[in-house]
Formats: C-alpha cells, sequence, structure tokens
C-alpha cells in the first residue's frame, strides 16, 4: 500500500501573518473554480476584498486597519467636538532633511480639540510596510490601547478613531523594527496637549543624538 501524501495545511495565525484575509480566500477559490468549469470562456477576475478578521480589524493583502472606531464615544465626551481628516505620506524621502534618520512622515505633529473623530488617510510611498500607529489610547474601547493602519508597500489606507477629552500628547510611529529608531516618530496633541515627546523629528531634541564626524 502507498504512503499517502500528507496535504500541507496553514493555521489562523500563519494566514494573517501572510496578510491573508478570510474573504480573500474566497475570492482566490471562486476564480479558481470559475476558471476549472469553463477555460474558454473568459470570467471576471475577482478582486481581493477588504473583509474582518476579528478584534475589529479589516484586513487584506495590501494591509489592515485596526481597532477603527467612528461611532462610540470615549465615556468623558458628551459629543463629537470636530471631524477633522489628515493626510499623511510615509517614504524614506521625509528623512532625507533629519540627519541620522532613513524613514519619515512628512509630518510630525498634528493637534485636535478634546472629543475629536479623526480620520487619517495614509499613503505609502514606499515598497516597503509602513504603520501609522497611535497609542495610549483609553482600552476599554481601542484593545492595548491602540489604533494602527498599515500599509504593504505603495499605496493607500483610511482609518477614523475618536479621542477622549483628557489633554494629552499621543505617541505615534511605525513599529516596524528600527523605522520608529530611524526616523518615523510623530506626535498628536490633543487639547493643550503634555508638552513635547523627546526625538520627534523637527520638534524636540533626540534622546541619543548620532554624533557625526568631519
Amino acid at each position: 500500500m502507498k504512503n499517502k501524501k500528507h496535504l500541507k495545511t496553514f493555521s489562523t495565525g500563519t494566514l494573517v501573518a501572510l496578510g491573508l484575509s478570510v474573504n480573500s480566500l474566497y475570492s482566490l477559490a471562486d476564480e479558481a473554480t470559475l476558471d476549472s468549469k469553463d477555460s474558454t470562456k473568459s470570467t471576471p477576475r475577482h478582486e481581493l476584498t477588504e473583509g474582518m478578521c476579528g478584534s475589529n480589524m479589516r484586513m487584506d493583502v495590501t494591509g489592515m486597519v485596526m481597532h477603527e472606531n467612528k461611532d462610540t464615544l470615549p465615556k468623558d465626551c458628551l459629543k463629537i467636538s470636530e471631524n477633522i481628516t489628515f493626510k499623511v505620506t510615509a517614504g524614506v524621502k521625509y528623512a532625507e532633511q533629519y540627519p541620522g534618520t532613513v524613514f519619515g512622515f512628512d509630518q510630525h505633529q498634528w493637534q485636535v480639540k478634546p472629543c475629536a473623530r479623526i480620520t487619517i488617510e495614509l499613503t505609502n510611498e514606499d515598497d516597503i510596510r509602513h504603520q501609522w500607529m497611535i497609542h495610549s489610547l483609553p482600552k476599554y474601547l481601542y484593545p492595548r490601547g491602540m489604533f494602527h493602519i498599515e500599509i504593504n508597500g505603495k499605496g493607500k489606507k483610511t482609518g477614523t478613531f475618536i479621542v477622549p477629552s483628557s489633554h494629552f500628547t499621543y505617541l505615534v510611529h511605525c513599529d516596524i523594527a528600527q523605522h520608529m529608531e530611524k526616523g518615523m516618530k510623530a506626535q498628536l496633541k490633543v487639547g493643550k496637549g503634555r508638552g513635547d515627546l523627546p526625538s520627534i523629528p523637527g520638534i524636540s531634541a533626540a534622546t541619543f543624538a548620532d554624533v557625526f564626524s568631519r
């Protein structure tokens, strides 16, 4: 009796790591089925669509938006104070004016009113992954206090979140290894903020400044 070959299987975690959503997989499967039924006829090509993958995450092979919140107010907000959209661009060219950096955002500071609803339109001009990630949001609304947009190469994604009423300075950065350390760091000030964070390009001095010999 011949030994049967074991089919290779993938866990959900592996699929997420590969950037594949369930919807994307079904879309590819549908296309393969249609092609196999009649290879002589042209069939419409299915686009990879963004799908929900748990933890309020929209994801496809081009990237993701995680922990988006368009409607639920923080406990200390009676209403939305303003709706504001920031167009943010990420790329290596925005690091050129800051010696010692490699990656950058076109802006390194944004300011909003307390209880503002903020939409981020992130454009990635590089062929590598970049993120716009904010920390210290209330954890009862945002798991781990985080809102996050990620783009796997050149492209654009949009996401929305609502800040609480506290005057605060939030850290914004790219969490890909060494990207923040090499320039992709910014801050979001709500209300009056709470001062400037260290090592924000063009805003504050570096905690550990690079020394360049001449």
